[in-house]
């Protein structure tokens, strides 16, 4: 897979180091060059140019990019005109950033198929996080309905699905279990994931355990169990 990112501020360039980390073939552009530096060790491509004048796109072959994620901050005109752009281009799938809810409502009515606000999902983790303890990461499904990642709580380990019976108890679903691996010595030597947990299988210590259900459930269990 190839994927543009442009705008190499701190959403851009932490997006575009994970995308590289995960194996994908990045082209990471900005008009600064101090920024197209930090990065041109860590991507297949970094370049130096005005995302905002199309022949400067077409010259770099972004319209190759299976994805483009339009990850300006400050020149929302820029950011407009990117997409416009990426869209002629005939880039198959869009996603960017915007600061302002007036911004995402423009970015999507020119066709960006998910608009990205940092700021705000940042925030939305931290309140998480206050609410329930251990979360390790968090997808939000609906208003006041998630996903979340925790670590096992100590009321757990030891204890099956079916004696846990989170669903009649609690309210909430386990849909995943991540289980660290370890090696002879009792060292950590990878991960394994278990999609389809039986009612049978135990909790143990370290597992990370993947949940769905209302935040008000999902922290009234964490409260409850910690």
């Amino acid at each position: 897979m190839k994927c543009v990112v442009v705008g190499l501020g701190e959403f851009g360039r932490s997006a575009a180091l994970a995308l590289a980390n995960g194996g994908v073939d990045v082209i990471a552009i900005d008009k600064d060059m101090m920024l197209v530096e930090k990065v041109k060790d860590q991507v297949s491509l970094a370049v130096c140019l005005d995302a905002a004048q199309e022949d400067a796109l077409k010259m770099h072959g972004i319209g190759d990019a299976d994805v483009l994620l339009a990850a300006i901050g400050r020149d929302f005109e820029a950011q407009v005109l990117l997409v416009l752009y990426a869209r002629k281009l005939g880039i198959k799938k869009l996603l960017a950033r915007a600061t302002t809810p007036d911004h995402a409502r423009i970015l999507l009515a020119l066709g960006v198929e998910e608009v990205i606000r940092p700021e705000e999902e940042a925030a939305r983790l931290i309140v998480q996080r206050m609410l329930i303890p251990n979360i390790t990461s968090y997808f939000e499904l609906a208003d006041c309905f998630s996903v979340i990642e925790i670590r096992a709580p100590l009321g757990l380990i030891g204890k099956s699905l079916r004696e846990l019976d989170l669903r009649r108890k609690f309210r909430i679903n386990l849909v995943a279990i991540k289980r660290t691996k370890l090696d002879k010595d009792g060292n950590p030597k990878g991960q394994s994931v278990n999609p389809v947990p039986e009612p049978d299988e135990s909790i143990q210590a370290n597992d990370e355990l993947a949940l769905v259900g209302s935040d008000l459930d999902l922290a009234n269990f964490m409260a409850r169990v910690s």
